[in-house]
């Protein structure tokens, strides 16, 4: 497998003179298998790019396939903007927790509305289908194998390990860390203490998020705070790069990739996050890199960064 970088912030798009070299785009990632499929992990704006590539390249109509995260606006907001969507015969297989799945139709028609978007989504040629994944209950896409795994964020929000060809990457976004406070359907039970009812509950889906994880090759995570951010804002269900690190590293993961970076944070900031948690991953024996957009990197035992990856 592989996996490309269309979008790699969090909250909102930031292109610009301050964000040239991670980019500006928000979260969108391209697994492609040895085999030539194609899965899309998020809908971010990022999505727009991808789609003009993926159009670029298809010779007839497509069947593609993106698993959402969740259904906040920094992951679907490139969904009208996918050039796919409007040639005739492309089918487009949407995924997401049960709990987004229910509304999803509504959601997705609804940025798509005439006072908002001059095309609706009935009206696209692209057929449109929506599925409800289910923490735990694992599917196959073709050749690749998709676990879901329950994360902490307001309103919920799923990550996912893919298996295939040979290898194993996940894609936890977005997730608040397990010890502080617990992110409910509708509510957050913090800032006040949190209950043993709350601790119970997180400390189970921690053990399930590193259960999941355990022996993966490379995890790509939230890291959209530094630890003071967070400290300031944890009610906002991400978390940073030392919180990602201890997760891989109760999972004996191989590599760490920081992703869903703050719009705040401009390539300078980014550069000196990257130097000092890429020594503080050999401290721990994983190799951490920071993704940027076009990155593409190999999933398997011996990685090579390409920085010339199409955008």
């Amino acid at each position: 497998m592989q996996i490309t970088f269309w979008g790699v912030r969090g909250s909102y798009p930031v292109p610009g003179a301050a964000t040239v070299r991670y980019g500006g785009q928000t979260s969108c990632v391209e697994v492609t298998s040895a085999a030539g499929e194609t899965l899309i992990v998020d809908a971010g704006t990022g999505m727009r790019a991808l789609g003009n590539k993926l159009m670029r390249e298809a010779t007839q109509a497509q069947h593609y396939h993106v698993l959402l995260s969740h259904v906040h606006w920094d992951h679907i907001q490139g969904l009208p903007f996918f050039s796919p969507a409007y040639v005739a015969g492309t089918r487009i297989s949407m995924y997401a927790l049960l709990t987004a799945a229910d509304e999803l139709q509504q959601v997705i028609g609804g940025i798509t509305r005439h006072e908002f978007f001059p095309m609706s989504l009935e009206a696209v040629p692209a057929q449109f289908e929506f599925h409800q994944v289910e923490p735990g209950v694992d599917f196959d896409l073709g050749s690749f194998h998709v676990m879901p795994i329950a994360l902490n964020h307001p309103f919920g929000s799923v990550g996912y390990r893919v298996d295939g060809d040979g290898s194993s990457w996940a894609y936890i976004a977005d997730t608040a860390p397990f010890d502080r406070v617990l992110h409910k359907q509708h509510f957050l039970a913090g800032p006040e203490a949190l209950s043993e009812d709350d601790r119970i509950a997180l400390g189970a889906m921690r053990d399930a998020l590193v259960q999941r994880l355990e022996g993966v090759d490379t995890v790509v995570y939230d890291t959209h705070f530094t630890e003071d951010e967070y400290r300031r804002f944890p009610h906002y269900g991400h978390s940073t790069p030392d919180q990602a690190l201890e997760i891989c590293a109760a999972a004996r993961v191989r590599r760490l990739v920081l992703y869903h970076h703050a719009p705040s944070h401009g390539d300078e900031q980014m550069d000196r996050i990257a130097a000092e948690y890429l020594r503080k991953g050999a401290g721990v024996g994983i190799e951490v890199l920071t993704s940027f957009e076009g990155m593409s990197l190999p999933i398997g035992p011996e990685p090579e960064l390409d920085r010339g990856a199409g955008r």
